[in-house]
């Protein structure tokens, strides 16, 4: 399909990638301009989508918002997740794909998730920093009598985590984090290596030391969960979604090619 996955997650824009086409023809208006199962979008609506500045749309143009159309109704069609055939803009389409990925991947992605940094591909962590080792060992020990990790938190903690519950977030918010690319201090992904999910532990971080834990699945904001089950997903998959669909293209506009997964010229 002509996309590439983010290492941190798989995202719409990667699979939504522009297509080079060869055509700059318009087209005349036709009922169909191309169907997907028992889904079709007109040459009226994908012309409005592929508008720009109130100047008509290229073949071109009109041929990446097939392509991108054809992808986003497959995709939903797939994942049960299918809304009104025709969005108002391409950014609507970019929204739609994002969740119909995310649904793809969600019944197995909080097992994924619980094989912690053994396989999943976000960890989401929580944390008490505390000046020595032996406080770490003192917070802990009140999580192990039944204290929650935020009461701990906010009993414990030196740091900003005393207000957050000891949720740790990135400097845009994001509560999980890709440990191949985020600054985790190696000794923290080090000590959580065999650590199941929900069981916190004591490390000494040499200047400073800590109660740490990953998080449960059941804790994880709805929008984080979506990004795990999204980053579970696999190109191979992906491919194998599209290349099962039922895909027609009004030759008018060219062809659906499989290997590109994309609306060619019929001369391509």
């Amino acid at each position: 399909m002509n996309r590439r996955r983010s290492t941190a997650l798989v995202t719409a824009s990667a699979l939504l990638a522009t297509i080079s086409l060869s055509s700059c023809s318009t087209f005349d208006r036709n009922d169909m301009a191309a169907k997907v199962g028992d889904r079709s979008v007109s040459p009226k609506e994908v012309e409005a989508l592929a508008a720009t500045g109130g100047t008509a749309a290229s073949g071109d143009a009109l041929r990446q918002e097939l392509t991108t159309w054809i992808r986003v109704a497959v995709l939903e069609t797939s994942s049960g997740t299918a809304e009104p055939a025709t969005p108002s803009t391409t950014g609507d389409l970019d929204t739609r794909l994002t969740k119909a990925i995310a649904a793809i991947g969600r019944a197995g992605a909080q097992s994924v998730y619980e094989k912690a940094l053994a396989g999943s591909p976000l960890i989401c962590l929580a944390a008490i920093s505390v000046a020595s080792i032996d406080d770490a060992n003192t917070a802990l020990s009140a999580l192990q009598s039944g204290t929650s990790f935020a009461d701990g938190a906010r009993q414990f903690s030196t740091d900003g985590a005393k207000d957050s519950g000891g949720v740790v977030t990135d400097s845009n918010g994001n509560e999980c984090l890709d440990p191949t690319t985020a600054s985790i201090n190696p000794t923290v992904l080090a000590a959580l290596k065999d650590v199941p999910v929900g069981q916190p532990i004591a490390v000494d971080l040499d200047t400073f030391a800590a109660v740490l834990m990953l998080r449960p699945y059941d804790e994880l904001l709805p929008e984080s969960q979506n990004a795990i089950a999204s980053a579970t997903v696999t190109q191979e998959q992906l491919d194998g979604i599209v290349d099962a669909a039922d895909i027609y293209v009004d030759p008018r506009y060219g062809r659906w090619e499989a290997t590109s997964a994309s609306v060619v010229t019929l001369s391509s």
